[in-house]
């Protein structure tokens, strides 16, 4: 979605919130908080709001911050059960259930306004907005899938072992030859070398989709090896890249300005062309190149089933999570315990071998 249109959305979302949290959002666009992520807690909170309206726990058309000082804990437990076990309404996937990630989302978009306003927010008295936060005393929600369960899940959509580099050399010798017209040979053609780089970067660093298509030119350092990459939170990092992807990064690094022709300010690093211009690639371009190869090469998967390829790939090679989480950008281990399920056969052959003598 352009950003212009998303900052129009996350506007329109914002102007029927309480003034606190249009405090809140414009603050945590500053840190900054991708667009993207606001306009999603913001219709959380819309979607909260209106709940505790229905449900008649406050009298007020628009919550103030007494209402909120003044929830319960089993408030919050009630919402949390009403998100768990309604179906949802107004999608393309009415009367279905939520799934255990979405309503964590609405329990972690709670969390950080609760605790921002109070601990992070001044009154004329020099006191927090909240004198309590009440969602300290709100679990998060249980998924309902053991690691086991979705890492055997996960494993049948990662190119583990040699199945990466063969991806490539699928798109750079292969795939052409699946194409039945001469628009869509010419297509992929003039793409080619930049799709290749995009592909080979994911599989070379595990960064975040967001992370890739936000580089600058200067991000890029393919002597040392490495990719600046804006994190979750707004911390800039350095993502290293493996040497055995670095030769299709350099060819587009090369290929760049004689294939798309940017004008001098342009400094995004992949580009895509619009009405003869060349601009900064957008998100659902990626994910689009992405599917359409892996689909043609083995089964259709996204930018982030790449990122777990790496991860995956990297515990195997290491048998540390810390050094994955250091190369993935996350600031703790506990999501990288997915890729020990993955990779742990000892427990597959142990079985295995269970009534052998």
């Amino acid at each position: 979605m352009p950003n212009e249109k998303l900052n129009n959305l996350l506007e329109s979302e914002t102007a029927s919130l309480p003034w606190f949290v249009q405090e809140y959002i414009h603050s945590k666009s500053i840190v900054p908080y991708s667009s993207v992520t606001l306009y999603e807690y913001a219709k959380e909170y819309r979607r909260f709001f209106d709940w505790l309206k229905l449900e008649q726990i406050i009298d007020s058309t628009s919550p103030t911050l007494a209402d909120l000082e003044e929830l319960k804990k089993e408030d919050l437990e009630l919402y949390k059960s009403f998100l768990m076990h309604s179906p949802k309404v107004g999608t393309s996937k009415d009367n279905r259930a939520r799934s255990f990630v979405t309503v964590q989302r609405s329990i972690t978009s709670l969390r950080s306004l609760f605790k921002y306003l109070s601990t992070q927010t001044e009154d004329e008295n020099n006191q927090p907005y909240l004198s309590q936060n009440v969602l300290l005393k709100i679990d998060n929600v249980k998924a309902n899938k053991t690691l086991q369960e979705r890492s055997r899940r996960i494993e049948k959509k990662l190119l583990l072992d040699d199945e990466a580099i063969l991806f490539l050399y699928y798109i750079d010798q292969d795939y052409e030859n699946t194409l039945k017209s001469h628009q869509a040979k010419a297509f992929f053609k003039k793409n080619k070398t930049r799709d290749l780089a995009i592909i080979a970067l994911f599989l070379g660093t595990g960064i975040r989709l967001s992370e890739l298509v936000n580089m600058q030119v200067s991000d890029l350092d393919t002597i040392n090896l490495e990719a600046t990459v804006v994190r979750k939170g707004g911390f800039k990092d350095v993502a290293l890249i493996s040497s055995l992807f670095i030769d299709y990064i350099i060819d587009y690094e090369e290929a760049r300005n004689s294939l798309y022709t940017p004008k001098t300010q342009e400094k995004a690093l992949f580009l895509t062309k619009y009405k003869g211009a060349a601009k900064r690639i957008e998100p659902s371009t990626v994910e689009k190149l992405v599917s359409k190869y892996s689909a043609a090469f083995k089964t259709k998967i996204t930018p982030h089933k790449l990122r777990h390829t790496v991860g995956t790939q990297l515990y195997k090679k290491t048998n540390s999570l810390l050094t994955v989480s250091h190369q993935l950008g996350q600031t703790g281990t506990s999501a990288t315990a997915l890729y020990t399920h993955i990779v742990d056969k000892e427990q597959r052959n142990a079985m295995n071998d269970l009534w052998s003598d």
